[in-house]
């Protein structure tokens, strides 16, 4: 289990340069007020808060402005109603026009405030009975000549109407709480479209961004962990600039990394990892979630669901993150933004090692230097005393326990994250610019992640009907040696975790020999990396530049009918290099390598929509198409070993080699989406996406994803409901979404020049041991029940969910005898199940009264994983193994995605240990046996939020329950 808490304190710098007026041009005839009020608030920097029960929003205007204010605009739109307005900095807040009242004489004054401690502008103050009244400023504050005695009608809408004696007091404070039933919360669901939220048919989170700058990770994949029920997050230990993997409702395929497609501001962008380690080690390269910033993130909304995510098709089946970054707003002048955060990283586990026996074997201290270095990683010694013993330099020190090796040797990790941005604009247009720049010293010597981000946002009204949206990123990430992992070969991990309890590590630095400069062998085994020499003299560097960029342009034809087009690209080119340092144990000669690869998709999209109310039905439908096109491309170089020591360059290689790949592909796809609403409480939603594949076979190159789903929103028509009962919905959904599409050219065969000749010419051979094969992409089918409720004035939620994910044809490698030629074939054959359930509960246990505020979340869910079935005849699946190749994870059917399995003690008839006669020690077993799930089935996340004024204090506890870990580190310190 994890514990993170954070304490944030964000100074926020406001320069404004003020404008005292704001100019608008309209010339609208037989226009009603609602469409005004929405072309006022579209154009301008204002809002506009009125009460649905005191304006007649359907009532025609014509309102004529050329280079007019904001209080001439208003003044025409409400001259038909008994109305007035006030404008209050940014906010006009609409209320009826108060008569003069003789009886007046007593000053109120107070706050008005929301659940979370913030002030309210524009809540209407009124003298119950009257139109007597005011309405607090843009801090929520008032004041009036009340009349002695009163009662104050204190009203805001999205809250309930309180009323308050005045009873002789001066200071009045109302804290508003939130009405379920006016609230109407809207969403950012598939394809940037926005939707209320009771009327979604599946379940939906969306996470505010804020909340991923407050606990600051580096990756933002990590940063969701225990925040989304039914997420699954999970980081590895490999530096600042590691890849994070993020697992929704669980496994669903073999074949794929089974991991959610992220869309950044409508631009699906590439997650892929740059480079993975496998039992004979490696580096963990990053993915592509690390390019993103958390101060440019407005909201981040999970689609979990096949129905949420279904009009992505192909690319939906791990469901869907959606991002959206911050944009521009109109204000008065130019507004600055500021904020900077420092976090510190230590190592948070240690091996339990045992501090009673030190280094030796069978109970004996070493005797010489070559003994002891057979014995750097035995702690099988006699007990501690003190006594001088020799070590793996012929040195003699104490026999003593040095428990502080971890701490000896990590550093205490920074990061460092300035942010600022500018906003501003007018009525016609608004941008945001923002410059981020991020420091990242990792916990391990001389590694580090630099990460410098530009972002651009702008929104313009090219005309009444016509609006513009663009979005730009650009980053340069700058990761430097980053560490190997998995086995011990420049692994300066492996090394201090296993070394034995009584050397100290201090004493193998600076790792290599001052004369020789030939790295210092402390262990039995040269690939057993002295951890100095490993950070000092092997090194790496990675140099990512990126762009992420789109924009969208709406036509609205007509008040219901609207056309959208835009395009978007994801564009990156990464250049590295690795030094094999001269000198290494394994390669005296050192050797040197580098590479480049330039990747980009784009995708060019166009829809129709028709949104429109027939009485009480209402229909919000869309056809579009979207055109998705990707390519990558890489080399690399590699020099051998080194002719001349320490020149690190590739010429100087006495075997150089030279490697390269490209591959593109492209899906085209149609889509249609229907949802069809009655009396605002019945909710029928109808998708469907047909797409087609270039990689597959032209005789049988597309697929079709429909859905469908239902919500009822119970509440609108329970008139018996009870008091504490504010809202209530019920909603059910399925679906059918793809994944695991074959790569390019792998359903053909592939060829290479070979050494052999004829007539002059190289004879081409065949590439690959694998049979191609016309493969599809899986389906997941899917199908969720849910209920979401709100109750005590909202101060009390709950949403569960239930849902059964089943997959299907999925992409399986079977093996085939020698003699075909090949030794494998890929089929679409696999089948597996999830089914679970979540629930997230919130609450609001202390509301505002002297200024505290405490929100309190919890999410819990379960998923239960089965493999249905692999392939014909084929009942068990090789998943990986580390170093220590003991130990295993494998797919078996009839049991979940991901067991851990390995070798036990072996056991006699009786259940009794099998000792080896000879040494005395328990003896393996000759088969392998489950010894637990590598994936937890249940997590669970608990949130809570303190608010205090202009300061907060929040901590999350997470944790995943029911699952196993095999650490090779304990398996040496145990062998």
């Amino acid at each position: 289990m994890k514990l993170i808490a954070f304490l944030t304190f964000v100074v926020i710098f406001q320069l404004r340069a003020e404008v005292h007026s704001q100019s608008f041009n309209f010339n609208e005839t037989n226009t009603t007020v609602k469409q005004m009020f929405k072309q006022i608030e579209k154009n301008s920097k204002y809002s506009i808060f009125y009460r649905l029960d005191q304006v007649n929003l359907d009532q025609k205007v014509s309102v004529l402005a050329k280079q007019g204010t904001i209080e001439n605009v208003m003044s025409q739109v409400l001259r038909n109603q008994p109305l007035t307005f006030e404008v209050v900095d940014e906010v006009v807040v609409v209320k009826l026009a108060a008569a003069p009242d003789a009886s007046v004489k007593d000053i109120v004054r107070g706050q008005v405030i929301d659940g979370t401690g913030q002030g309210l502008p524009g809540v209407s103050i009124k003298v119950k009975g009257s139109n007597i009244g005011t309405s607090t400023d843009a801090s929520g504050n008032y004041s009036f000549n009340f009349p002695a005695n009163s009662i104050l009608v204190f009203s805001y809408i999205g809250f309930v109407t309180q009323e308050m004696p005045i009873n002789g007091r001066s200071t009045i404070n109302v804290t508003m709480a939130d009405d379920a039933q006016a609230l109407s919360e809207v969403v950012v669901t598939a394809l940037g479209i926005s939707r209320d939220k009771k009327a979604l048919s599946y379940a939906l989170t969306e996470v505010k961004g804020d909340s991923f700058t407050q606990a600051r990770e580096n990756n933002l994949g990590n940063a969701l962990s225990g925040k989304v029920a039914g997420v699954n997050a999970s980081s590895t230990a490999t530096g600042p600039g590691g890849s994070s993997r993020v697992v929704i409702r669980g496994n669903g395929s073999f074949s794929s990394d089974n991991q959610p497609l992220y869309v950044v501001n409508g631009v699906p962008i590439n997650n892929s990892n740059n480079g993975t380690p496998g039992t004979f080690g490696g580096r963990d390269a990053g993915d592509g979630l690390i390019s993103i910033n958390p101060d440019d993130i407005e909201t981040l909304s999970v689609l979990k669901g096949g129905q949420a995510a279904a009009l992505y098709g192909s690319r939906a089946a791990a469901g869907v993150i959606l991002i959206t970054t911050k944009s521009g707003r109109g204000s008065q002048g130019l507004g600055v933004d500021y904020n900077t955060t420092f976090t510190t990283d230590n190592v948070i586990t240690i091996p339990e090692w045992q501090y009673e026996y030190g280094q030796g074997s069978l109970g004996l201290k070493p005797t010489d230097a070559a003994q002891a270095m057979s014995q750097g990683r035995l702690s099988w010694g006699p007990k501690l005393d003190g006594s001088d013993v020799i070590q793996f330099d012929g040195q003699s020190r104490p026999y003593v326990a040095q428990k502080d090796n971890n701490k000896n040797f990590y550093n205490t990790g920074t990061t460092f994250s300035n942010n600022l941005a500018l906003t501003g604009g007018n009525q016609n247009a608004n941008f945001r610019f923002s410059v981020s720049d991020m420091k990242n010293n990792g916990i391990v010597p001389n590694s580090s992640l630099k990460r410098n981000t530009f972002s651009l946002a702008a929104n313009a009204n090219i005309s009444n009907k016509i609006t513009f949206e663009g979005n730009a990123q650009y980053n340069i990430e700058v990761n430097k040696n980053r560490t190997n992992i998995g086995d011990f070969t420049r692994n300066p991990n492996a090394s201090v975790g296993v070394m034995a309890t009584s050397l100290d590590v201090r004493t193998l630095a600076p790792g290599y020999n001052p004369t020789t400069l030939r790295e210092v062998q402390w262990a039995d085994d040269p690939f057993v990396a002295n951890p100095f020499f490993a950070v000092n003299k092997h090194q790496n560097e990675d140099q990512r530049r990126r762009i992420i960029g789109s924009f969208r342009t709406r036509w609205n034809i007509t008040d219901f009918l609207y056309a959208r087009g835009g395009a978007g690209i994801d564009y990156f080119t990464r250049e590295n290099w690795i030094i094999g340092a001269t000198g290494a144990l394994t390669n005296l000669a050192g050797t040197f390598e580098k590479g480049r690869t330039t990747g980009f998709e784009t995708n060019v999209e166009g829809l129709l929509g028709f949104d429109k109310s027939f009485g009480k039905f209402s229909v919000n439908a869309f056809v579009g198409g979207n055109m998705m096109y990707t390519q990558n491309a890489s080399n690399g170089l590699n020099s051998g070993d080194l002719n001349v020591p320490y020149n690190y360059f590739i010429s100087n290689g006495k075997s150089q080699s030279f490697t390269e790949s490209f591959g593109e592909s492209a899906i085209n796809s149609l889509f249609g989406s229907a949802d069809i609403g009655f009396n605002s409480y019945l909710y029928l939603s109808l998708t469907a996406r047909q797409d087609w594949f270039s990689t597959l076979s032209p005789t049988s190159n597309s697929v079709l994803y429909p859905s469908a789903g239902l919500s009822f929103v119970a509440s609108e028509v329970w008139k018996s409901k009870p008091g504490w009962l504010d809202y209530a919905k019920i909603r059910g959904s399925w679906a059918q979404v793809g994944g695991g599409t074959p790569g390019p050219y792998g359903l053909d065969l592939t060829y290479s020049a070979g050494a052999i000749t004829h007539l002059g010419q190289a004879l081409m051979t065949i590439s690959g041991s694998t049979i191609p094969n016309p493969l599809r992409p899986f389906t997941s089918t899917t199908s969720e029940a849910g209920l979401e409720t709100r109750m005590i004035g909202g101060r009390l939620g709950l949403d569960l969910t239930v849902y059964q994910k089943i997959t299907t044809d999925d992409i399986v490698s079977a093996t085939i005898p020698n003699t075909s030629g090949f030794t494998s074939v890929r089929l679409n054959v696999g089948e597996m199940r999830n089914r679970g359930i979540e629930m997230l509960l919130t609450g609001t246990p202390v509301k505002p009264g002297n200024g505290l505020n405490w929100d309190v979340s919890l999410n819990v869910a379960y998923n239960e994983n089965e493999v249905v079935s692999i392939a014909p005849g084929l009942n068990t699946l090789a998943g990986g193994q580390p170093r220590t190749q003991n130990a295993f994870v494998n797919h078996y059917v009839g049991k979940p995605f991901g067991m851990v399995s390995g070798y036990t003690f072996r056991k006699d008839a009786s259940g009794n240990i099998v000792y080896n006669s000879g040494s005395g020690l328990p003896m393996q077993s000759t088969s392998i046996a489950d010894l637990g799930r590598g994936v937890p089935p249940l997590t669970m996340g608990l949130n809570n939020s303190f608010r205090y004024k202009n300061f907060s204090l929040g901590f999350l506890i997470d944790g995943k329950f029911g699952g196993v870990l095999y650490t090779s580190t304990n398996a040496y310190g145990t062998s």
